[in-house]
């Protein structure tokens, strides 16, 4: 008989008991200092920089011996990571001296993706890119220059920026682990910003399908702040509730797990918001003075329009939320007044909210709840992360050229209305028809693997006449390109390394060279300056820059007029520098710029811990000056469907289950390297997963029942099929997984390095607010392969 999702979920509850006590180590923390042993005498150094392998930006410690670099461990005086570092900053050791690095700069011979290649020097190759950049200039076609680039926020995504600028081509995609939250803030905050949890003082955090311990925007923050060496040490940790699809490593981790059914956060968020109106739960003063569209209101017309506590209250019963949502009436309940009574909650909006066909709507269904408490803007709850006052680069020339080429659409363009940036899969589509780029730069991105439109990748690149790719390894789009000038490792080269925008404190860590470089490779962003001076004119003018560490340096005399912050210092430092501040007082640490750079450099970064939540700007910088529950631009997007209606909307039409496809696949990320993929390091492979034993092939994890009833043994390989297409991966029989759903974990390859990619068989079509991918409406059957 199949069991009902109110048994699944009680049933979960012995599961969790036993898979929560399997302990892989997620974070490996900074011992105190004392004897190193078992290691050979040589010449040894320790050397502070920040990891740039994930967009965590955690700072690191590194042990060279004899000028090799024998080992990673975290940097304690770093704020956001606390001394702690993930195995994939341990693996950085073992990404540096990888086999598989390319030697240097090469050239395409013979057919494009053949594997055959000739060496160049690096000025030579510098010189091809010069003489094909100006060429394409010269013609008046500036604006047919692309670059695609993978996640590299800070300095070096400003250059690339600028140098398109300066160039004339408004063709930059940022393959950036887009999630929409951004917009969620645009449109209720007027912040176009993703939100920041201020973790470490909050008291009971509610995670809407956020992976905090797993592939997180900083899953070694989530370490720090719940479980870590912070500041907060010996207080009282935050409840953790995971609210999830499956039972995941975040959800063995926390205090409670809430099995649900995909596609419903945003009902339970809601069921949730039913519950604390109607006991009165709800932060009454803040709704009043700071927040709109609360209560019932006359729209531009003078129309009367229901508020966001008339659509709750009539359509978010809990007997209704708990029919769509699987949870059961009383969980709802108790969880919803867990919420109400702490003193300091916060909701956390995850990607598995996000990347749904509704997803914009359901992101703002989820940071409801923060507003109803009036957790915006105060400690523990949701802030507008604070940025680094760093210098700004110097200002861009432009001559005609880049002027008519800077006023041309963007290929792929236009956005969807609330998408900031034009997405890669757009990029490539029109790139396929058009054959509208003409000379492309790849960045860290690999859009042949990680693209869920591969097609339309693999028929854009073969209609670029001159593709460069800056990646150190050998990988799927790399291999198409004409020229590859590889870039330096982190190791080797200068970069900063603000910390991502879920961190609500300003921290600006720096990247330095621990190891000489390797002599075949190329920091990209010197390789930009360089190109940038050969062809001259305003292009170089934009540019003046000798190389990326005199970028840095020249950004940093911000940090050191501020007035605020610090050089990275210990624990006693920090508090001390931030009474002080919280005081209005601050005392200067450095005579001269040039003793600050110096201990910058040393120390590893630069942090401001103070924030300041009497500063109402933070909270909204809306036409109305308020939080917007009822944003009138998305009122006038939506009027022509509904309006109002739709915006906190219950159910809706979707894809569902057939008899071919009957099972919904839920694909979820896990611990990748930001500059390649666990295929570089393959004892990363054991990492990823809930299971002890089920390492280096792709698996897919199904409830037993369902394994059994399709025939199917635990271990086997099967097929994975859409109605887009298929892959292959080993069955794991797993009771975390609901009986109608399929977990596929992305990221992963056999060992042979075939791709296991569940993303490239999607067929939801994406939220047309924002552009995002939908990643909940697929629906599959495993076959034996």
């Amino acid at each position: 008989m199949r069991p009902t999702r109110r048994e699944f979920l009680y049933t979960m509850g012995a599961a969790a008991t036993v898979y929560g006590l399997q302990d892989t180590q997620d974070v490996f923390w900074a011992k105190d200092a004392g004897p190193d042993v078992g290691w050979a005498p040589g010449l040894e150094a320790w050397t502070n920089s920040t990891c740039l392998v994930c967009p965590g930006r955690c700072g690191i410690r590194c042990r060279t011996v004899d000028g090799k670099l024998v080992r990673i461990m975290g940097n304690a005086l770093h704020p956001m990571s606390s001394g702690g570092v993930c195995p994939r900053g341990v693996a950085g050791v073992q990404m540096l001296y990888h086999s598989e690095r390319v030697a240097g700069p090469m050239v395409r011979v013979g057919a494009r993706g053949g594997g055959e290649w000739r060496p160049i020097s690096r000025s030579g190759a510098i010189s091809l890119i010069v003489d094909k950049l100006r060429d394409l200039r010269a013609s008046g076609r500036p604006d047919q220059l692309g670059v695609v680039a993978g996640y590299c926020a800070g300095s070096m995504q400003d250059l690339l920026t600028r140098f398109l600028e300066a160039y004339g081509s408004p063709n930059l995609v940022v393959d950036a682990y887009a999630d929409g939250t951004d917009a969620v803030m645009d449109l209720m905050h007027g912040i176009r910003r993703r939100p920041a949890y201020d973790l470490e003082r909050s008291d009971f955090v509610v995670s809407f399908g956020a992976p905090l311990f797993e592939a997180w925007t900083s899953p070694v923050q989530a370490f720090a702040a719940f479980a870590g060496r912070s500041s907060q040490s010996n207080a009282q940790r935050p409840h953790i509730v995971q609210i999830d699809t499956r039972f995941s490593r975040t959800a063995a981790r926390s205090h409670e797990w809430v099995g649900i059914s995909p596609g419903t956060y945003h009902i339970l968020a809601l069921g949730l918001a039913y519950v604390l109106i109607r006991d009165e739960m709800v932060d009454a003063d803040f709704l009043a003075e700071h927040v709109s569209g609360f209560e019932d209101y006359r729209d531009r017309s003078g129309r009367q329009s229901a508020g966001f506590r008339s659509m709750v209250l009539r359509n978010y019963r809990t007997e209704e939320v708990s029919r769509l949502t699987g949870v059961p009436i009383e969980r709802i309940t108790a969880l919803a007044k867990a919420i109400g009574s702490s003193e300091v909650p916060v909701a956390l909006c995850g990607p598995d909210v996000m990347l749904d066909r509704r997803g914009l709507l359901n992101g703002m269904a989820v940071h409801s709840l923060n507003i109803l408490l009036g957790r915006v803007n105060r400690p523990g709850g949701v802030l507008v992360a604070n940025r680094p006052p760093i210098s700004p680069l110097a200002p861009v020339v432009l001559d005609d050229t880049a002027r008519r080429g800077g006023r041309r659409d963007p290929v792929g363009g236009p956005e969807p209305k609330f998408c900031d940036g034009v997405s890669e899969t757009e990029f490539a589509t029109q790139v396929a028809e058009q054959g509208s780029i003409e000379i492309l730069l790849t960045y860290y991105a690999n859009p042949l693997a990680s693209s869920t439109h591969p097609e339309a990748w693999r028929s854009a690149l073969s209609r670029i006449p001159f593709v460069v790719s800056f990646s150190p390894f050998i990988d799927e789009t790399s291999s198409q390109a004409d020229l590859i000038l590889p870039d330096l490792l982190p190791y080797e080269r200068w970069q900063d390394a603000p910390t991502p925008d879920s961190y609500p404190y300003a921290v600006w860590g720096v990247t330095r060279p621990v190891v000489e470089p390797h002599p075949g490779g190329l920091h990209t962003g010197d390789a930009l300056l360089t190109i940038a001076r050969e062809l001259g004119g305003t292009v170089a003018q934009s540019l003046p820059y000798d190389d990326f560490e005199s970028v840095l340096k020249t950004r940093s005399r911000g940090l050191y007029e501020a007035k605020r912050g610090m050089i990275l210092g210990d624990e006693f430092e920090r508090k001390q520098v931030l009474q002080m501040e919280e005081r209005g007082w601050w005392l200067p640490e450095h005579s001269n710029f040039e003793d600050f750079w110096n201990d910058l450099v040393e120390s590893g970064g630069w942090a401001d811990l103070f924030y300041d939540h009497a500063y109402y700007a933070r909270m909204a910088k809306t036409a109305s000056g308020r939080i917007e529950m009822m944003p009138q631009d998305l009122l006038d997007e939506l009027d022509g469907d509904g309006g109002a209606d739709l915006i906190y909307l219950s159910e809706g039409d979707g894809p569902t289950a057939t008899q071919e496809f009957p099972l919904r696949l839920l694909p979820f990320r896990v611990s990748t390297l930001a500059s390649g993929t666990l295929a570089l390091e393959r004892w990363l492979v054991e990492q990823p997963g809930i299971f002890p034993d089920t390492q280096w092939i792709p698996w897919v994890a199904v409830h037993p029942e369902m394994a059994s009833e399709l025939g199917f043994a635990d271990g086997v390989v099967v097929w994975v099929i859409s109605a887009r297409g298929r892959y292959r991966a080993q069955l794991k029989m797993f009771p975390g997984t609901a009986r109608e759903n399929v977990s596929a974990p992305y990221g992963l390859r056999h060992p042979d390095g075939e791709l296991a990619n569940p993303l490239q068989i999607l067929t939801g079509e994406g939220d047309p607010l924002t552009g995002i991918t939908d990643w909940r409406s697929t629906f599959v059957r495993l076959e034996r392969t």
